[in-house]
């Protein structure tokens, strides 16, 4: 179904910062794709501007996204959901909050219009089911498929859209198809959805990373072997310990969390039980990545001497 790059008019790559993510854009660099023929596109999980709640995402990745498109020469645009994690946990009796997303120098607003009144009021299910697991579903992929849907600029076009999953992370990956036609595609527009890399393995990955110098996001020099949500609810308990040593107030704030919402993000045990139960993975060599993943992230992300992560082939966390 994927034709040749020349074919499709955009094509969309959907960013997280995370080193699939990032090894996409430069599989793309080698397949000598016009860098400004690509759109990186970042979900902000937290929100953006005036609705946004810190809550579950890195202080300092919506910077290395910033950086990484500039080294690239990609042209970067932001989606999201107002008030991000928060407030979809804590809908009551509402609709799901409206999306948004950035075009040339304005953010287009979009309301949520339709669907029914529903409450949530608990974290996400440990699950692979996108409608029991909302924050994949309702923070990132329903809201770039909106932004497709009424970007001024795709209709009436032939869109590649481009994620980063791949087979060896999950069972359930393990089954994704490596081509599909893209749920926002319609009469007025043609989207491929394609997971270019779901056939690649981790080390391959890295060896892209390492080939072209990049310094991967500092959550992975922490030892955690994912990106994208800073408190995953899939980390394991030395992932739960890492965080608490790094960042000690995000456990607390969550911890008070579990108690407001009276459930408790895992199925058996607290997030202070899941803390006390791991083993921190910082070394003491990688302690200075505390500030650089804790804070807005605006330093170099190109070396000539480039180093694995010490969260490199870890384990557990992310995908399912």
């Amino acid at each position: 179904m994927i034709r040749d790059f020349d074919y499709y008019d955009h094509i969309i790559l959907s960013c997280s910062g995370g080193k699939d993510s990032v090894a996409c854009a430069l599989l793309l660099h080698e397949y000598n794709v016009p860098a400004d023929k690509v759109w990186l596109w970042h979900q902000s999980i937290d929100g953006r501007n005036e609705t946004e709640h810190s809550f579950f995402d890195w202080p300092s990745t919506e910077g290395y996204v910033v950086k990484f498109s500039e080294l690239m020469n990609m042209k970067l645009e932001f989606q999201w959901r107002a008030y991000g994690f928060y407030g979809e946990m804590f809908r009551n009796n509402s609709r799901t909050n409206d999306v948004y997303f950035t075009y040339k120098n304005d953010t287009i607003h979009l309301p949520t219009r339709g669907g029914n009144l529903s409450t949530r009021m608990k974290w996400p299910a440990k699950t692979a089911s996108l409608n029991s697991r909302w924050c994949s579903g309702y923070l990132k992929i329903d809201v770039a498929a909106r932004a497709i849907t009424h970007h001024p600029e795709l209709q009436g076009k032939r869109i590649l859209f481009i994620t980063g999953e791949r087979r060896e992370e999950s069972h359930a990956r393990s089954k994704y198809k490596e081509y599909e036609i893209h749920r926002s595609n319609s009469k007025n527009r043609l989207v491929h959805h394609w997971r270019i890399v779901i056939d690649r393995d981790e080390r391959w990955i890295w060896d892209m990373f390492e080939k072209y110098g990049i310094i991967p996001h500092p959550a992975y020099f922490l030892g955690l072997p994912r990106l994208s949500c800073r408190t995953c609810i899939f980390y394991s308990k030395d992932h739960w310990c890492t965080i608490f040593d790094a960042c000690p107030e995000v456990i607390y704030m969550l911890q008070e969390t579990e108690e407001e919402l009276g459930f408790t993000l895992d199925n058996k045990l607290t997030i202070r039980e899941m803390v006390t139960a791991g083993r921190s993975l910082l070394l003491p060599e990688n302690r200075k990545y505390i500030k650089l993943a804790t804070s807005p992230f605006s330093s170099d992300i190109s070396t000539n001497n480039w180093v694995l992560p010490a969260g490199a082939f870890g384990y557990g966390g992310g995908a399912i």
